[in-house]
């Protein structure tokens, strides 16, 4: 049996980060490489991540989005584009990105990117008319004369044909509000995410959203809402989640990312958390977030409780919590070659085409004995039936993390 040197992988693996072309430079090395480089770009229809990796080998650091900017792309890091970019990587990587509202940040070894604020007025992942439609709201400038209310709002629905407002007086309130601060000379170069925010002021709302667009003939419409009203619709959007069981897959990390948008605070009632420590593996398809943070927390045993008007989240312990290990059964058991996943629990939810699944990882410690038995004798049965190769026998090495049994 050929034994392969650690040390001739190590070698690999250095050898393949050295290929890769890129320079782990301080944070300031970086911004000014950002400010000084000039580059020129051509992109057609390409996905983002592409054009990152582009920018990337010209800049000599990684460029990465964030779990928040895949969110809040059409289609993630597949979301396709075209540019044609030239000047200062800075200003190449700004422009690309203002497109989809979103920024970057450097760090000291590479530059991630983040969604900005003005996504805030799109729920969940945005389409690309709703980014359009949040484009033009925030780069339109408007400039009105001396004119009549009646003139302000029919400039209003032409400038936004196939848009529509809740509260319906909307235009009009805008109208007012330019006629009010025009002070004869008329009012030069206004947005109309200003005059929103006016008119929410004016209404005492919180905030304004686009909703609608889901569907090719659906046209938007212009909320302005309350608060409590905008964190109720943010539990009502229809999501789709996914998170393979890794070893980050934890409950806590995807319980905290699946509230953080919602914008709530996340509380836990408990100080014993080890029951939010499990790693799980979830898919959900077309279901309400509010939906999927109660069915994750309802899968490992726990309670949820939301309370839109105060703005929280609450999660509390079983009712039963699970035995505490002394800091030296936890040693033993990190150490414990059958520390590793050996198994999966699905638990189907819903019937026909609204099924779908709630999973979550077993360790080895998480069966009886009698399971523990029944995994070690089929696993010496299937090594025995491949220990001999061509009438050779060969050296096997066995090592338990290696092998998962999933009946």
């Amino acid at each position: 049996m050929k034994t392969i040197s650690f040390r001739n992988v190590l070698l690999a693996v250095l050898i393949i980060g050295i290929g890769t072309g890129y320079v782990w430079a301080d944070r300031q090395e970086l911004l000014t490489n950002l400010s000084r480089k000039q580059a020129e770009f051509e992109f057609k229809d390409i996905t983002i991540t592409e054009a990152l990796d582009n920018i990337s080998s010209e800049l000599g650091a990684e460029i990465v989005l964030s779990d928040e900017a895949k969110w809040k792309l059409p289609q993630g890091g597949s979301t396709r584009l075209s540019a044609t970019l030239k000047g200062p990587l800075a200003d190449c990587l700004k422009e690309m990105l203002n497109k989809f509202f979103m920024r970057y940040a450097v760090s000291d070894d590479k530059i991630t990117i983040y969604p900005r604020k003005e996504l805030e007025h799109i729920l969940g992942k945005p389409s690309t008319k709703q980014l359009e439609l949040l484009n033009t709201i925030y780069a339109m400038r408007m400039t009105f004369g001396n004119v009549s209310t009646e003139f302000v709002q029919n400039m209003i629905s032409k400038w936004f044909e196939g848009v529509s407002f809740l509260p319906y007086d909307v235009p009009r309130r805008i109208s007012e509000i330019i006629e009010r601060n025009s002070t004869g000379k008329g009012i030069k170069g206004v947005s109309l995410a200003v005059l929103l925010e006016q008119v929410c002021d004016s209404m005492k709302c919180s905030t304004w959203y686009i909703s609608g667009m889901n569907f090719p003939d659906q046209d938007a419409v212009i909320r302005l809402v309350h608060e409590e009203y905008f964190r109720e619709a943010k539990l009502d959007q229809v999501v789709d989640i996914s998170f393979e069981g890794k070893r980050t897959d934890r409950a806590d990390v995807i319980l905290k990312k699946l509230a953080g948008w919602t914008g709530m605070d996340l509380l836990i009632l408990n100080k014993e958390s080890s029951w939010l420590e499990e790693v799980i593996s979830v898919n959900m398809q077309n279901v309400k977030l509010k939906q999927a943070l109660i069915n994750i927390v309802d899968s490992i045993g726990g309670r949820i409780e939301i309370n839109i008007r105060e703005n929280w989240i609450r999660l509390y312990a079983p009712v039963r919590p699970r035995k505490k290990e002394s800091t030296s059964e936890k040693s033993k058991i990190v150490k414990s070659s059958g520390e590793g996943y050996v198994g999966k629990i699905s638990i189907p939810i819903g019937e026909g085409e609204d099924m779908y699944y709630i999973e979550f990882m077993l360790r080895e410690r998480d069966l009886t004995e009698e399971l523990r038995k029944l995994r070690e004798d089929k696993i010496k049965e299937i090594l025995k039936k491949f220990s001999k190769i061509d009438n050779k026998t060969v050296e096997v090495t066995f090592h338990p993390q290696s092998y998962t049994i999933l009946n």
